[in-house]
């Protein structure tokens, strides 16, 4: 330090400087940061409200062209529907008269008002909107000038009665798609454009509407064929699914609509034409299978005559007004979309005043308090600087400033002062004098007098706490064997001496088989109590060894100077006989727990951390085989993991290639014959080897670990399945049955993975079948029954696979609450042969009835199986008989059909 008074002290040319690691810029810095924050944020939300009043813009001009375009749709489909039934029926030889005079319809009426309102809704369309480009490259007024030119010669040849159907046909059918084209066009602005939560419902309203409408349309027309088809099962069934699509399209739309919004809708399915529609339908669709049954033409049976007159008659109805609604209803969601468009536009407006505003305030803020706190920060800046040089002769500065540098300011005149004293003091113990003098003014006196007192003692104390801590970190606290570091530390010595001596050492990885049952029935601390009696058993076999607890169950013991893999060999199986010796517990029961033991030889090559994993590897294959067993690491095992590693990455990049895929087999009820679901099976359609079944996989797959995303993969796929299922009424109490490893049940991650994909998707858990093969339970069936018990409080169905081939069959149906039982295919292979194995079928069958569960037969390959399983009273069946397994649509139209069949029966 410099001496007091001799004014040595230099002024540093940096002193008041304004530069980066000022106080005064960092200040600005603290300042400035929260103020560009704000008006980054502020201008995000000038940004995000001008984006919002593009988008409604761009909705409301869409929502007006599908107005448009909707006005269009009701008088097509008439002139469509009058003009084929009229052709057609003139094709089978009825005139228009007496067609008009049977039906009591005035086609011809009926096409002449639909051609003035369809010539005019083109027209006010093209007008309206002549540029719009169209995906096959022209306008919009190009191809409908094109269209209407050649509606207008089959408009002439219908006038003329020599019109060609098919090219009629064609020529709608085309003004139909051209429609759909603007629809398809409107839903992608709809997505596209969806930047605000009131974009989104409007964009799915209006496209509900559009499926309503489209349904609604497709109904009449095959309404209208179906009779000049003279009942075609296939237009019948048909249109039965367009009465169900329209039905549930404009149900979904209810749920959609605000409850302010939702009485005009049930206006209009509450209205007289409605419900004369459904009246009607199940006498039209009687009359229809009766005709194709019989082949009586239609005209000349009066009951399927009057039938159809009716249906289509209430149809036109309904027809017009779905269309006026429709009307009415994209009128208010041009007003809505107008309204998010104002509304984005005026807090657009505010949030660029208020920017304005902040940055305004912000700057007079901020002059204001640098005036304030800079010049009393830059006389103590000046004088720190000469404290930091070893000058110590300054003058006290007057506290001036805010307060909190007021205080700063004294609290420094009063450091230097003692700084001052505390220099005088060491300088007087430097020249000899050893009288220390106590005098030291203020806290900071005491602390540096204390501190030198101390420091002899506190080094002491810090020597004997370091060789305290070397040794506690060396140490397993539980078992008071060597851990984990100190276990790598003498493999590593282990390692270089084998490098250059040549000596051969080895690794024996014990890992105890069960331990965690222990654990979960009788508490940690009666395990923790057990860990340490075999640990104890291990460090008196091992005396010369190092012996050490590297995890929570398992240990390791490292050999030197091994001459023969044999006495390691017979080492490791002498230990699994001491861990295997039984256990007394707390409260006196015994305890039997086994090990496996895995071998490693460390030849010095390797990572003290890779010889370890080998030894594992060896000991994770000897528990695969059995159990109690001893592996040794070598280049057989190490193909296998590697062979099973690549197949593990394997599967998980064709999870991300989509290489697998979902085929579905159908499940029915063997009384009715109908269906009541479908088990999703799963293909990995693997390139280069094409399709491989579950059973060549699954293994690797549950041993990897990979198991756990494919089931998540599996059962997100099968959720997206029941989504999709519902909205048909032919689906909807439809089930989906989903295979899930037991490795997953364990896991705990099974019932939020389940809860979440089923909110998400909107899907009720309940339908929804969750199999269990049985053999995967022995690990933890605590573990099991508690996840199977949240599953079901969450509406799962539980299901045991296979039935019947486990371990204890009984026994898990009294430790699991499940629903289903699946007999296993091996026993109904052979019921029709083999009495015991029909023996065995009728036992499960009447346990399941007596316990309330269901029981599914599986494997159902015949007929005679098939009666056999009825005549016993087996409730639901599947097999190739039945169906085999398909295809996610071709199961989807499967199943359509069979419901559809069953309900007509």
């Amino acid at each position: 330090m410099a001496e007091v008074g001799t004014g040595r002290y230099q002024p540093s040319s940096r002193v008041g400087r304004f530069g980066p690691r000022s106080l005064a810029a960092r200040l600005l810095t603290v300042l400035l940061v929260p103020m560009i924050g704000m008006q980054v944020f502020a201008f995000r939300e000038v940004q995000t409200h001008r984006r919002a009043a593009a988008a409604a813009a761009k909705v409301s001009a869409q929502v007006e062209m599908l107005q448009q375009a909707g006005q269009i749709v009701v008088p097509l489909y008439i002139e469509f529907t009058g003009t084929d039934g009229v052709s057609q029926a003139a094709e089978q030889g009825i005139k228009r008269d007496a067609l008009s005079a049977i039906t009591n319809i005035d086609y011809l009426g009926l096409v002449h008002n639909a051609r003035i309102d369809l010539d005019k809704g083109l027209d006010e369309l093209v007008a309206r909107w002549p540029n719009q480009l169209l995906a096959n490259g022209t306008t919009l007024g190009a191809e409908m000038a094109d269209i209407r030119a050649e509606l207008e010669e089959v408009r002439a040849d219908f006038d003329a009665e020599a019109i060609d159907v098919k090219v009629a046909d064609k020529v709608f059918e085309r003004l139909i798609a051209l429609l759909n084209e603007v629809n398809t066009k409107s839903r992608e602005v709809f997505d596209t454009s969806a930047s605000t939560n009131e974009l989104v419902r409007l964009g799915n309203e209006t496209g509900q509407l559009l499926d309503a409408l489209g349904y609604a349309t497709q109904e009449l027309h095959l309404f209208a064929e179906t009779g000049i088809a003279n009942g075609d099962t296939s237009k019948v069934v048909s249109a039965l699914q367009a009465a169900g699509a329209l039905d549930g399209s404009l149900l979904q739309l209810r749920n959609m609509l605000s409850p302010a919004r939702r009485p005009a809708l049930d206006a209009v399915t509450d209205s007289v034409s409605f419900k004369e529609v459904n009246a009607s339908l199940p006498a039209w669709a009687t009359s229809m299978e009766r005709v194709e049954i019989t082949g009586v033409p239609v005209i000349e049976d009066g009951d399927t005559v009057r039938a159809i007159v009716s249906l289509l008659t209430s149809s036109f109805a309904r027809l017009d007004i779905l269309q006026q609604y429709a009307a009415n209803f994209l009128e208010e969601e041009v007003q809505i979309a107008n309204g998010v468009q104002t509304r984005a536009s005026n807090a657009r407006h505010d949030a660029i005043i208020v920017m304005i505003a902040s940055i305004a305030i912000s700057l007079v803020l901020l002059g204001l308090l640098l005036l304030s706190i800079l010049r009393p920060l830059r006389r103590l800046v000046r004088q720190s600087r000469q404290v930091g040089d070893g000058d110590l002769a300054l003058a006290p500065m007057k506290p001036t400033g805010p307060t909190d540098i007021r205080v700063v300011m004294r609290t420094f005149n009063e450091m230097v002062t003692t700084l001052r004293a505390y220099d005088a003091q060491v300088r007087r113990l430097a020249l000899g004098e050893t009288q220390i003098d106590r005098t030291l003014p203020g806290p900071l006196g005491d602390t540096l007098r204390q501190s030198v007192s101390h420091l002899a003692a506190v080094t002491s104390r810090l020597h004997a706490s370091e060789a305290a801590a070397n040794l506690q970190a060396r140490t397993d606290a539980l078992t008071g064997l060597a851990n984990r570091t100190a276990a790598l530390e003498q493999l590593a010595r282990l390692s270089m001496q084998a490098r250059l001596d040549h000596a051969s050492s080895a690794v024996v990885f014990l890992d105890l088989d069960g331990f965690k049952s222990v654990n979960d029935t009788q508490g940690h601390a009666e395990g923790d109590r057990i860990l340490g009696e075999i640990g104890g058993r291990l460090r008196a076999a091992c005396p010369d060894k190092l012996v050490a607890r590297i995890g929570g169950d398992e240990f390791i013991v490292l050999v030197d100077n091994v001459t023969d893999q044999d006495e390691v060999l017979q080492l490791a199986h002498h230990l699994i006989d001491i861990v295997s010796a039984p256990c007394s517990g707390s409260s006196g029961q015994l305890f039997t727990i086994s090990a496996s033991a895995g071998v490693a030889m460390v030849d010095g090559a390797r990572e003290p951390l890779d010889s370890i994993a080998q030894a594992d590897s060896a000991v994770y294959h000897a528990k695969e085989s059995g159990r109690g067993r001893v592996e040794v690491y070598n280049e057989r095992l190490a193909r296998e993991i590697e062979d099973r590693a690549d197949m593990a990455l394997t599967m998980r990049q064709a999870l991300l290639s989509d290489q697998f895929s979902l085929k579905l087999q159908p499940i029915i009820d063997i009384a009715t014959k109908e269906p009541v679901g479908a088990e999703a099976l799963l293909r990995w359609n693997r390139p280069g080897i094409g399709e491989v079944g579950p059973a060549e996989f699954i293994p690797i797959a549950e041993r990897t670990g990979v198991i756990l995303d494919i089931d998540a993969w599996v059962l997100e796929h099968a959720v997206d399945i029941l989504k999709d299922w519902q909205h048909d009424r032919l689906t909807a109490g439809l089930r989906v049955a989903v295979n899930i490893s037991g490795r997953h049940i364990i896991d705990g991650t099974l019932s939020p993975l389940l809860r979440t994909l089923c909110d998400r998707a909107g899907v009720n858990p309940a339908m929804l079948d969750l199999e269990i093969t049985e053999t995967h339970l022995v690990a933890d069936v605590a573990r099991a029954s508690a996840v199977v018990d949240d599953l079901r409080r969450q509406g799962v169905k539980v299901a045991i696979d296979d039935f019947g081939t486990g371990y204890s069959s009984m026994g898990y149906l009294h430790q699991l609450t499940v629903d289903t039982l699946k007999i296993d295919r091996v026993f109904v292979a052979g019921m029709c042969d083999n009495t015991l194995d029909r023996t065995i079928v009728e036992l499960l069958l009447r346990l399941g009835d007596s316990l309330g569960l269901k029981v599914v037969a599986e494997g159902v390959d015949s007929e005679q199986k098939l009666n056999e399983l009825a005549a016993l009273g087996c409730p639901w069946a599947q097999g190739f008989y039945i169906a085999r397994p398909m295809p996610i649509g071709d199961a989807t139209i499967w199943l359509r059909q069979q419901v559809t069949l069953a309900s007509l029966l």
